[in-house]
């Protein structure tokens, strides 16, 4: 039967069966514990109870608490809703609290669009991910980084077309890399032909394709020391220290992850991994299990890093189950930041201090400059920075000045 007929609540929203006030109550419970502030409670309890109170009208929905009912509700009532206020009536609220209705209740949420069904393009690149993981080892955002390439790669050659194999040339791959390299930055294009690569290799390991000319692909022109890497000057990081608002838990928390980011040469997603075991206090050092290639590293814990953790951990991170190091302060409360929270926090702390980098890797460069500038040799440097070939590094002795100084010839007033 179309529930959308029934589109009038007639009770007030304080008559509720004890079964459905119930739930309220623990509903209420559910969202405390999450640290849902006061007015998004107040809304999600609304819009939970204008729920309940619509499937009492229906009487083959009135004990049914799934997926679909929630649907119906969303898709048929809450478009032509004239029920009597106070009724939340944004399809975003009311998703997002009866997506935490099913959530208590242990049923799947409700999601926003329909999945469809997987595209062979999809499913290649679903194992293509898989082999980058189990097999390469590669991190997360490397590993979505050359999917995405794929992805796109193969979808512009095949569009929604059955994956055959045969089409792949090397003269499609070099038409296909001339064309998306022309106005590219570099390291653009050197990522989309070691995606491509990749691919390629993962093609072969899995018996599909059985030709190897990943080789024929050509390389794009790169000149990784023409540039001299963006670094925040002494004036400039003193600055974007005092960006941070170290009276509040959160500002504790994302000083110390930016103290992690530009002390230790830390990347986003190793800030948002670290747990509290990664610390070791007596020996004055961190370990690091989750970055790339699964090695583990143990960097030394600056004095500086290591009294902002303890002034976090002491005074500003809540009480939590979770082992994470950095967890987030509202809802859901104590679990483990994400990324995105890292690199939201650095971007804002910029934009306060009026600084005209939004990007964390920033704080990188400036951990590696000024570790030279202290007498760091570059193996050294390297180490920190976890670079595989000192090569990598060798950029940073462009912006020693003092020592470049130091080893110029004065330029002749007069040509002899």
């Amino acid at each position: 039967m179309s529930v959308h007929s029934c589109v009038r609540v007639q009770q007030p929203q304080s008559e509720l069966s004890s079964s459905d006030s119930d739930l309220i109550d623990r509903y209420v419970a559910h969202l405390k514990r999450r640290g849902h502030t006061a007015s998004t409670t107040k809304a999600y309890r609304s819009a939970v109870v204008h729920f309940l109170q619509w499937r009492r009208t229906v009487p083959v929905l009135r004990d049914s608490l799934c997926a679909e009912t929630v649907r119906a509700f969303l898709d048929e009532h809450l478009p032509t809703c004239h029920c009597a206020p106070p009724v939340v009536r944004s399809r975003k609220t009311v998703q997002a609290a009866l997506n935490q209705l099913l959530a208590m209740s242990g049923h799947v949420r409700v999601i926003q669009h329909a999945v469809p069904l997987p595209t062979a393009i999809e499913t290649s690149v679903v194992a293509f991910d898989a082999y980058l993981r189990d097999v390469c080892g590669l991190a997360v955002q490397t590993r979505r980084s050359r999917c995405r390439e794929v992805r796109r790669f193969l979808t512009d050659l095949l569009g929604t077309g059955p994956l055959i194999v045969d089409h792949i040339t090397p003269t499609v791959l070099i038409d296909y890399v001339t064309d998306r390299a022309c106005g590219a930055r570099g390291l653009t294009a050197t990522a989309l032909v070691g995606a491509l690569r990749g691919y390629l290799r993962f093609l072969r390991f899995s018996g599909v394709l059985v030709d190897n000319f990943g080789d024929t692909i050509p390389s794009p022109a790169h000149w990784s020391l023409a540039a001299l890497p963006p670094a925040l000057g002494d004036e400039e990081l003193a600055r974007f220290w005092a960006a941070f608002d170290r009276t509040t838990a959160i500002g504790k928390r994302d000083y110390a992850m930016a103290r992690c980011l530009a002390d230790m040469a830390l990347r986003c997603h190793e800030v948002a991994q670290l747990n509290l075991e990664a610390i070791n206090w007596r020996g004055g050092f961190l370990t690091l299990t989750h970055n790339k290639g699964r090695r583990v590293d143990r960097l030394p814990l600056p004095a500086s890093t290591g009294d902002s953790l303890v002034d976090y951990l002491r005074h500003g991170r809540p009480a939590s189950s979770s082992r994470a190091l950095f967890v987030y302060h509202r809802a859901p409360l104590g679990q483990a930041v994400a990324v995105t929270t890292v690199r939201g926090a650095v971007r804002r702390a910029f934009q306060r201090a009026e600084l005209p980098w939004s990007g964390p890797h920033v704080l990188r460069h400036t951990a590696a400059r000024r570790m030279l500038q202290g007498g760091c040799s570059i193996k050294e440097i390297a180490d920190v920075l976890r670079h595989r070939s000192i090569d990598t590094t060798a950029i940073y002795t462009k912006v020693d000045l003092p020592q470049l100084t130091g080893v110029a010839q004065p330029w002749p007033e007069e040509w002899s």
